[in-house]
């Protein structure tokens, strides 16, 4: 169940990496056709603020997914410890039960 959790968060790590490429793309193009925009002078200024507001969004956007990226790693780092913590825990367990058996042996043998 938590190795589940783990290839999930793997899993969603891989598809946020994906879209803050995605939105750096987007991000880095709208940002050359904003410079040829500005360097352009019979465009229109409001053409150039529209793009400008988009290059904002996209932005804002990216800076959203990066933190979003952020949280499901130290979420997984988490999971990851959590993992560890447990399969200690189920090698105690088995050490104790083990030797569990092994006292209800020797009182078998005694008593026989």
């Amino acid at each position: 169940q938590v190795q589940d959790m783990g290839a999930e968060l793997a899993q969603e790590k891989a598809k946020q990496e994906e879209k803050i490429a995605a939105y750096e793309e987007q991000r880095q193009q709208l940002h050359c056709e904003l410079r040829k925009l500005q360097g352009s002078q019979e465009q229109s200024k409001q053409e150039a603020r529209s793009l400008q507001k988009r290059l904002q969004e996209r932005s804002s956007q990216a800076q959203h997914w990066q933190q979003l990226h952020q949280d499901s790693e130290q979420a997984l780092a988490m999971r990851e410890k959590e993992l560890v913590d447990c399969k200690v825990d189920l090698a105690f367990l088995k050490e104790q039960l083990s030797m569990a058996k092994e006292q209800v042996q020797d009182r078998n043998r005694q008593h026989h």
